[in-house]
């Protein structure tokens, strides 16, 4: 018996591995947003936006898949451990965008420097060189400093991690249960995921219900999936407090070692289904809604640069927790079609999502009843 569950245990270790890597050049742009602290709350909270605009929408879109392996529930008690993963393919349009059309309050692109500069879904290229300034207008300006916008993850996807099990209960309804524990994910952070979904069969209370050729049923489900990673974003070793700070007060010994990014992802998605069942593959179509919210909290303290013709140091203030914002996925109706390939207790899944991002969901488990 042991030689026979092996493959398949390997199989499983194998995709856990993947699942959790896949995710880590995400996490690694993802703490990148902590360099347009540099510009202050306004304008960091801009850039924070669009460079991160993609995640509502990718994340959500690629959560909201791979919830069902058949349009039919599961029989009493049959059970199911599936691991998948979803890849949410980002439109070319989402992949970039202008800084010059952004209303930022100290930034200028640098002097012949292209204002385009990719989302986190772009190119992995360095993006324009930005300089920050105390009044981007004034002939008479002074520099407070400068930064290259960073460039994305290089792959135009956003992963999304899912493991999950299921349990067929009475009267043709089943649960499934999602759940990865927060997970360090190398020097990038940690990742963590909840979620649930019900599903029911339709079928059997339908005139005629034991004469349809198919299986319909309906499906709620909710996931939330929480990232964080660490940020380094200390004072220059020759730089001081401005005098002139308004958080000297409140604030007087601010903590550069705390410094914090945390983003949770919430969705929900609603699918009514329609597939067939045969003995060794299943198949399954359906429409549906969905929605994500992208929160994003930036905490700890932040030395902003800031001019002060009183001293001659270079100076800085100090923001505390600056940024904090939720954004809405564009995502709502979808399209859905999926298989299961059944070999024994072994089990191969597949579904495709047309949504505003296409989505691709794949992996494997074990399936009884």
């Amino acid at each position: 018996m042991k030689e026979n569950y092996s493959p398949t245990a390997k199989s499983f270790a194998l995709t856990v591995l993947i699942t959790l890597l896949s995710i880590a050049p995400v996490a690694a742009q993802f703490t990148s947003v902590g360099a347009f602290l540099r510009a202050g709350k306004e304008d960091a909270t801009l850039l924070t936006k669009e460079y991160l605009k993609p995640f509502p929408t990718g994340f959500g879109t690629g959560l909201n898949a791979g919830w069902t392996e058949t349009a039919a529930p599961k029989k009493t008690l049959g059970l199911s451990l599936q691991i998948r993963s979803s890849l949410a393919f980002v439109p070319s349009s989402a992949r970039e965008f202008d800084i010059s059309a952004l209303t930022l309050q100290k930034i200028n692109v640098a002097q012949g420097g292209n204002p385009v500069t990719q989302t986190i879904a772009g190119s992995n290229d360095d993006g324009p060189l930005l300089k920050i300034y105390d009044d981007p207008d004034d002939p008479n300006r002074n520099e407070l400093g400068q930064f290259n916008m960073p460039g994305g993850t290089g792959l135009p996807v956003v992963p999304a991690p899912i493991v999950q099990a299921g349990l067929g209960l009475m009267k043709g309804t089943d649960i499934t249960a999602r759940f990865v524990p927060e997970t360090d994910i190398g020097n990038y952070g940690s990742i963590g995921l909840l979620g649930g979904a019900i599903k029911h069969d339709i079928t059997q209370w339908l005139p005629g219900d034991k004469l349809l050729p198919v299986d319909i049923s309906l499906m709620v489900g909710f996931t939330q999936m929480n990232m964080d990673g660490d940020l380094s974003l200390p004072p220059s070793p020759s730089a001081t407090r401005d005098p002139n700070d308004p958080s000297l007060v409140s604030n007087p010994n601010p903590d550069f070692s705390s410094q914090l990014v945390t983003a949770t992802t919430n969705t929900f998605v609603f699918n009514a289904l329609v597939g067939k069942s045969l003995p060794l593959i299943s198949v399954y179509g359906g429409i549906g809604f969905q929605k994500a919210t992208f929160e994003l909290d930036i905490e700890g303290d932040y030395p902003v640069p800031s001019f002060n013709p009183t001293t001659v140091t270079q100076d800085y203030i100090v923001l505390q927790d600056p940024i904090s914002f939720e954004i809405d996925s564009e995502s709502n109706a979808h399209l859905l079609g999926g298989f299961r390939l059944k070999l024994g207790f072994l089990a191969i899944y597949g579904e495709a999502t047309l949504a505003e991002y296409f989505t691709a969901n794949a992996g494997i488990g074990i399936s009884i009843r």
